[in-house]
């Protein structure tokens, strides 16, 4: 099963009050090789926000198509695969409220998931968690921006450290708690593609009748 690993940026940290600014999505082989890559900012319809961390303006999204004109491009790329992101809750949660205002009725759970923060506790060294951190100790050479497409390519680099260890059994510990509490378990992604499975995702041209 292919992965999709994802990155929004946003107008802000609450999902039902802010708005997606940019996705980037990068599409993996079973074996965390990059096939695909797209990306688009969206507009808003609203203020930007923080600029200072983004770099994305009101003018950069002026004439970026809407959520609800993205949706089928979007959906065409994750529909049938494992999502992957880093702290990925926040995307998906992001994603499922614009879902929710395009009267989308398809939403992403957690379960059919997979986060390259949780894992990094499973196959990383001890350290920050934050992605900087993390593509740091996996030894990877680029570098996360806060723009969506850099910051894709650095989970999707995690991704594929991790799965290579997993497949040479390297692993840092068994078992690890998440900064909530919860267990996090090594190879998530063999939990998350029953998950993904069973996703019932519209067909791309039914999306026209939205």
């Amino acid at each position: 099963m292919d992965y999709s690993v994802i990155d929004v940026e946003t107008t802000g940290l609450t999902p039902w009050t802010e708005r997606i600014l940019e996705i980037a999505v990068l599409t993996l082989t079973p074996d965390g090789e990059t096939t695909g890559t797209w990306s688009t900012l969206v507009n808003p319809g609203r203020p930007v926000g923080a600029t200072f961390i983004h770099g994305i303006t009101d003018d950069s999204v002026a004439d970026a198509p809407t959520f609800s004109e993205a949706l089928p491009s979007l959906v065409d790329r994750l529909a049938g695969t494992i999502i992957v992101g880093h702290n990925v809750s926040f995307d998906l949660e992001f994603l499922n409220a614009e879902f929710k205002r395009s009267l989308y009725p398809v939403g992403i759970p957690r379960s059919a998931a997979v986060c390259t923060m949780d894992q990094s506790r499973i196959y990383l060294p001890p350290g920050r968690h934050s992605l900087a951190a993390c593509v740091d100790r996996a030894g990877i050479t680029i570098s996360p921006t806060h723009r969506a497409i850099d910051d894709a390519r650095c989970s999707a680099a995690l991704l594929a450290h991790y799965l290579q260890a997993e497949t040479a059994g390297r692993r840092c510990a068994d078992e690890a708690r998440d900064r909530d509490g919860r267990v996090v378990l090594p190879a998530e992604w063999k939990r998350a593609a029953g998950a993904a499975r069973s996703l019932d995702w519209l067909e791309v041209a039914d999306l026209s009748s939205l």
